[in-house]
């Protein structure tokens, strides 16, 4: 069924004939007429501009959803056209799919991290420097042109930094040449986007000269260039133009030519000044209408700079400035200098719900707008507030509600660069000058591709109330002090620890295992077991620490008796009094309603009964940043351990914590073996493999699902409902990766050795192929830790690339992110990190230390035993795609490798009950409702083809009902003509959601449950089974809100209620899911 509701029509003020809304946004800035129209015409709204339309998106909920690099990527506006004159295809100016651009991205992205950019500090300081030299110059009456001597401090910043080159612009009243030439291109450039064509072609005069600025500019480029590959000692150089001559596109292999190297430095000269002095002009014109703010930024200068002129500030001092940096931060929200950033739809698509957008329809982000949602921002978003940018604000914001670089992979590769800038002129300004507003500067903007105050002048006079020295010392060792008190005594703590686990997938098991490795090596006398092995028997001696994740909601396998001993009522009051325990959990919030339910429910339990928590109970996410959230907990365990036990506390400077394995290289041959003992996993034979999207006809999909057959051998039997577990194979390219890195020969083989007790989670003490080892034991794609980069600091021999490892795996908030934004949101591994630091000389066995270990992947099995008792199928999402890290193709370890088997290929499989029940009723009159979406619908397949089974063997069945979720009836209408063959049967009832279908509104499984909310009733009221297969994050909550409403509204009763209602359903097991994350 599809659903032809119309689109809403996208709101648009009236326009003229041929020109449009062109008057609409006429003047010096017309960003501030397209301000006006928002406030009028809503967060979205449509501008007709002389033949080309533009749909303008202010509020947060719109742009977060065209902020989803799955579905959109950035569009070259009027504005980047017109700017394509100048910067051709610079990166800026690039669209995502040129050539060049992915190739610049690449060599130039590690110019632009953060330790690259920490280096080009004594440059920003010596052009800072000039700047307030100049202003402590000035006669009393005289005054500052603030955007222009802005302009250039951060023109002369970007010459040094990235070119070493001195355009010496406070040295003259007149800019350079260059910089005349690039005003005037750019005035022109964003005069003509409000120009009609026929305009633009009648600018004869104009146009040439834009030709006769572009020359000056390429001519002074082209110098730069052609001097630096003159140069014989050009290798002293660690600029951006050496990156750009030398740097290699490690994807294919090339180098930047010579005109797309102008067009680069053109880009970055232009960008890299313009926004930034924009940015400070605004901050200034702010300090000055906000006393209060200007006192406090006052106060942190002098607390860590003091009243020493005599040069910029350190490294350690930027970095303190953190209000400094709030300010800088608020005022890109006010002002955002690049004010607006364009997206396009990969595909027709639908956005807010209910407006159509297609590929051709540029849809421009007005960030400022974007930046005044009070839902968001709060009630007086036009105040100054630095404090918006707490970091407990910051963490409570949604990502995509502050966009002033702009976003996702195009986002601006030099805000570093510029923030830094930033705060050390900003706050070399407020060290030495009061300001001083002479002229009650009102607030006017003029526009070119950026925006900054025109006609602001301030007067400057010298400060002379400031501490002499800094109050605030920089970071350093704490000094040392002479005693004739003896040191602590260091002895060994043989105190027991018991650390105990519930764990699927591994997690848990792993963080147990390293805390009982670190335990001992602090004297402790541990040892590791699964919760279940300690039901009913807790240790009064030592300490308990328990490690457990939860499947929605429910415990892990290997868990499972413990908390039904906890729960079971059987323990006496007090009898756990004398064991002494802490929880780490592990969770993941897309499961928002059970998350971290069995950790809370085991540490609350043990308390209740008598129990002594230690110390506080730990949560992970591993939706989020599980690794930093472990170890802030973890910091702290071994001194309260030592405390409550009454032990001393060892020095961990004696610890010397060595390698837990060693390698050595064989000749020997081996047998193939990976993961099957550790899971009892069997060889299963493929015997059919097929393609379930469409991939022919007008459109089809650039997507896979593939329906996988594997045949099982005698004695293996299943239920509807079972998963199938797969250990997957890296494939051949990344095992091809890893060989290169290390120089193997592809038929090596190596026989490791541990070092130590505990667990050996690889294959010890017998000879093993090279290929087996890193195709079927390590998860080579998983994202590295921040304990894996540290370890990599140590390795690195370049002091750059050392430098920027150790800025990825530090424990202060800017590291923090940094980490969270340069490797794990873009999924960067090991290997990729060995492959961007190359001088980084890992040894092979602490690599396979580092690399975690190949887990199984489950798949709900999609066929019946009662059709096919000798044969299971599997339905496979195919997750391909450009890798986030820059190193290739991404594709699924698991589905990657399923979707290229052929027929009679085995596989090592094994099949489980899931942790939850999600059976077909035993009573098959009892009704079902099936909701899935995508591979989702996989489990509905097997329950249906055993109902399709007795039915058809005379048996009466009751009434089922799917409820099939996925995009397009063309594309990935998986198993459609068998679920169709089965309703003409009367055995099920089709209600389909797709959510781009070619016409009429998208629809997904949960409007559609909303819609036939009346049919739902009335099979509850018969008794239904409700079944949910999908995703955790966005569809089972959809879902589950759906339920309430109809319930609250058959009732008549609030959402409370109407909660529990389901919560009875779920307690009942009549209400089952089996979802995983996103």
């Amino acid at each position: 069924m599809t659903d032809h509701t119309p689109f809403e029509a996208i709101p648009k003020p009236p326009g003229h004939p041929v020109i449009g809304n062109l008057l609409d946004i006429r003047g010096d800035a017309p960003l501030l007429n397209m301000i006006e129209l928002a406030k009028v015409y809503g967060p979205i709204f449509r501008l007709e501009l002389g033949g080309r339309s533009v749909i303008i998106l202010s509020g947060f909920e719109l742009v977060d959803e065209v902020c989803d690099h799955e579905r959109f990527d950035k569009f070259l506006g009027p504005g980047l056209l017109q700017a394509r004159t100048i910067a051709g295809d610079g990166l800026f100016t690039a669209w995502t799919h040129e050539p060049n651009w992915k190739k610049a991205h690449n060599i130039l992205t590690p110019s632009f991290g953060a330790m690259a950019v920490r280096s080009y500090l004594p440059e920003m300081g010596d052009i800072a420097m000039q700047l307030v030299d100049k202003w402590s110059r000035l006669n009393p009456a005289e005054d500052v042109d603030v955007a222009a001597d802005m302009t250039r401090l951060t023109l002369d910043t970007i010459g040094l930094c990235a070119f070493s080159y001195r355009f010496n612009s406070f040295y003259g009243e007149e800019p350079p040449p260059f910089v005349q030439a690039m005003l005037e291109a750019l005035a022109f450039a964003t005069a003509n986007i409000s120009r009609l064509p026929i305009q633009r072609k009648l600018h004869f005069r104009a146009m040439r000269r834009l030709q006769e600025n572009v020359s000056t500019m390429n001519g002074l480029v082209d110098r730069l260039i052609a001097e630096r590959q003159a140069d014989p000692n050009r290798d002293r150089y660690a600029d951006l133009l050496h990156a750009m001559l030398v740097g290699v596109d490690r994807q294919s292999g090339e180098t930047l030519n010579l005109v797309n190297i102008r067009y680069q430095i053109l880009t970055f000269l232009i960008a890299g000044h313009e926004t930034t002095s924009g940015l400070l002009t605004f901050a200034l014109y702010y300090l000055l209408h906000n006393p209060e703010v200007l006192a406090k930024a006052y106060a942190e200068v002098d607390e860590v700079m003091g009243g020493d002129l005599s040069s910029p500030p350190s490294q350690d001092q930027v970095r303190q400035m953190r209000y400094v940096g709030q300010i800088l931060s608020e005022t890109l929200r006010i002002w955002p200098t690049a004010p607006a950033f364009t997206r396009h739809a990969f595909e027709k698509t639908t956005i807010g719900g209910k407006y159509e957008v297609s590929p051709e329809d540029s849809l421009l982000v007005l960030i400022p707008m974007l930046h005044r949602d009070k839902a968001i921002w709060g009630p007086d978003p036009e105040s100054f507030d630095p404090s918006r940018f707490d970091p407990e604000a910051v963490a409570s914001r949604p990502a995509n509600a502050y966009k002033p670089f702009g976003t996702g992979f195009r986002a601006c590769i030099g805000r570093y660069f510029a923030l830094q800038e930033a705060v050390l002129a900003l706050a070399m300004i407020l060290q030495r000058f009061e300001l001083v507003d002479h002229m009650g500067y009102e607030l006017r903007l003029r526009q070119t591709l950026t925006i900054k105050p025109v006609g602001f002048r301030i007067k400057v006079r010298p400060r002379d109330a400031r501490p002499a020295v800094p109050v605030r010392a920089a970071a350093a060792a704490p000094p040392e002090t002479e005693t004739e008190a003896a040191a602590p005594a260091k002895m060994r703590a043989r105190a027991p620890l018991l650390v105990l686990f519930g764990s699927n997938t591994g997690t848990c098991e792993t963080i147990a295992h390293r805390i009982a490795e670190d335990s001992t090596a602090r004297g402790y006398s541990s040892r590791v077991e699964e919760l279940d092995a300690r039901a009913e028997s807790l240790p009064g001696d030592g300490a308990v620490v328990i490690v457990t994740a939860s499947y929605n909601g429910t415990p892990t396998d290997n868990a499972a008796k413990f908390v039904a001993w906890l729960e079971g009522g059987s323990i006496a009051p007090g009898a756990l009094s004398g064991v002494r325990y802490t929880v780490f959990g592990c969770g993941d919030k897309d499961w928002a309603d059970t998350f971290q339910r069995i950790p809370r429910l085991i540490d609350a339990k043990l308390e209740q009964l008598g129990a002594e928590r230690i110390y506080p109970r730990g949560e992970g996410d591993q939706s989020d940043d599980i690794d930093t959230q472990f170890r802030d907990w973890y910091g702290g365990l071994f001194d309260s351990l030592a405390a409550a036990l009454h032990v001393a506390t060892v020095d961990t400077a004696e610890l010397v914590k060595g390698h837990r394995y060693e390698l050595e290289l064989l000749t020997a041959t081996a047998e193939p073996e990976t993961l099957v003992s550790e899971f009892g996993a069997r060889p299963l034979a493929v015997i059919e493999n097929r393609e379930l999207q469409t991939k022919d006809g007008p459109r089809p999909s650039d997507r896979s699902t593939r329906h996988v057959v594997f045949s099982l051998p005698e004695g293996l039997t299943y239920l509807e409902g079972d998963h199938l577990g797969v250990l997957p194979r890296n494939s051949a390219e990344q095992v091809g990766r890893v060989l290169k890195r290390f120089a193997f020969p592809e038929d090596s083989q190596v026989r490791i050795r541990m070092n130590g007790g505990g667990k050996a989670f690889l294959p010890v003490d017998r000879p093993v192929p090279i290929r087996l080892l890193l195709s079927g034991y390590l998860a080579i794609q998983d994202p590295a830790r921040r304990s894996d980069i540290e370890v990599l600091v140590n390795y690195a021999e370049s002091p750059s690339e050392k430098a920027e490892l150790a800025a990825l795996s530090g424990e202060d908030p800017e590291s923090l992110a940094r980490y969270r934004e340069e490797v794990l949101a873009r999924n960067r591994s090991v290997i990729d990190l060995l492959e961007d630091f190359p001088s980084c000389r890992l040894p092979f066995n602490l690599f396979i230390e580092l690399v975690p270990l190949l887990r199984p992947r489950y798949f709900s099995i999609s066929s019946s035993p009662l059709v096919s008792p000798s044969a299971a199928s599997i339905t496979v999402g195919v997750v391909k795609g450009a890798a986030r890290s820059g190193h290739g193709t991404y594709c699924g370890v698991a589905s990657g490798y399923l979707a290229g088997l052929a027929n009679g290929t085995e596989v090592e499989c094994f099949i489980r009950p899931p942790s939850i029940p999600f059976f077909p009723p035993d009573d098959a009159m009892r009704p079902m409702i099936m909701i899935g979406a995508g591979t989702g619908i996989a489990p509905f397949r097997g329950f249906l083809e055993t109902r399709a089974a007795k039915k058809s063997s005379g048996e009466s069945v009751g009434p089922a009902v799917l409820f099939h979720g996925c995009r397009n009836r063309d594309q990935d209408h998986i198993y459609a003509d068998e679920f169709e063959a089965m309703a003409r049967a009367g055995v099920v009832e089709l209600q389909m959601a797709y959510s781009r279908p070619d016409d009429g509104m998208k629809c997904y499984v949960q409007d559609r449950l909303a819609q036939c909310g009346d049919r739902l009733w009335d099979l509850i009221d018969q008794g239904a089974n409700v079944y949910v297969c999908g995703d955790a994050g966005t569809m089972a909550p959809a879902v589950e809100r759906a339920f309430i409403e109809i319930c609250g509204a058959k009732l008549g009763i609030d959402a409370d209620a109407a909660g529990k209602w389901l919560a009875a359903m779920k307690s009942e097991k009549r209400y089952l899911v089996d979802i995983w994350p996103r």
